[in-house]
């Protein structure tokens, strides 16, 4: 599978947003991937949760259908990290998987919601926003079965134990990581999920301080399921890309087999 992921900075409008969004896309459509990712909150990232609620959108959304376009004139799966997404009553932060005819085949609801006071006046409240997810998912990708998870899911790792167990070769896990948590845990999170579980992991994530003052680590990566990190982006908008060997997450899990002595305690 060749999968790229797109790093770039969301602000609080739409149309400047896709301005940033777009061009990576063609450099995508340049080297040929089966799968393109795109990181959290993917269409709009703002620091103030009145704005936020007020700019969720459902999946008609003309910005969903672009990349809805895009998908099937380049015959790509999108998956869109997540956006702040309205259902019914409710505000969801959700990842929408976009097959190569730019279907919505599958969406997750990020479960675990970061409600975090990190110091000198930083904090954040997702709850407050978000109404949680409730499961998993995953979703079928060129014969790979691959699990759905966004940023702060990264931290528990009974999540990626569930996809390992059900079979999943490569997780995503899209992020608006901050700067503050990011340097500290960010590569380490990924690799140690990606060699707990014997699968690849690929973590687009954002970058750089946008119009609201919220500052997102960058360093998107693709974590082969030995720890390598096949590819990872420096901390300004680019795009990262890697090919992924379906047998190596055979041979990982054959030389240390731990899904077999996994056990709830």
């Amino acid at each position: 599978m060749q999968l790229s992921c797109l790093q770039y900075t969301a602000e609080p409008d739409l149309e400047q947003t896709w301005a940033r969004i777009e061009p990576l896309l063609m450099m995508a459509a340049l080297t040929g991937p089966d799968l393109v990712l795109l990181p959290e909150c993917a269409l709009f990232l703002s620091a103030d949760q009145a704005v936020s609620r007020a700019a969720a959108i459902d999946l008609d959304h003309p910005t969903l259908q672009l990349l809805r376009q895009w998908a099937d004139d380049h015959s790509t799966w999108v998956v869109v990290g997540s956006v702040i997404y309205r259902d019914g009553a409710q505000v969801m932060n959700r990842m929408l998987v976009f097959n190569r005819e730019g279907a919505l085949v599958q969406h997750y609801d990020k479960i675990h919601m970061f409600d975090v006071v990190l110091g000198n006046g930083e904090s954040y409240r997702e709850s407050a926003l978000f109404t949680p997810g409730s499961a998993p998912a995953m979703v079928e990708i060129e014969g790979w079965t691959v699990g759905l998870s966004i940023c702060f899911d990264l931290r528990f790792p009974k999540l990626y134990r569930y996809y390992a167990k059900a079979g999943c070769d490569l997780i995503l896990a899209p992020s608006a990581f901050t700067q503050t948590t990011g340097a500290v845990h960010w590569q380490l999170l990924n690799q140690a999920r990606a060699v707990e579980n014997g699968c690849f992991v690929a973590s687009a994530n954002q970058c750089g301080v946008n119009q609201h003052g919220r500052a997102t680590f960058g360093h998107s990566q693709i974590t082969s399921p030995w720890g390598e990190i096949l590819a990872q982006a420096g901390p300004s908008a680019t795009l990262v890309s890697a090919t992924l060997d379906r047998a190596t997450v055979a041979e990982a899990r054959r030389k240390i087999p731990v899904l077999p002595q996994d056990r709830d305690f």
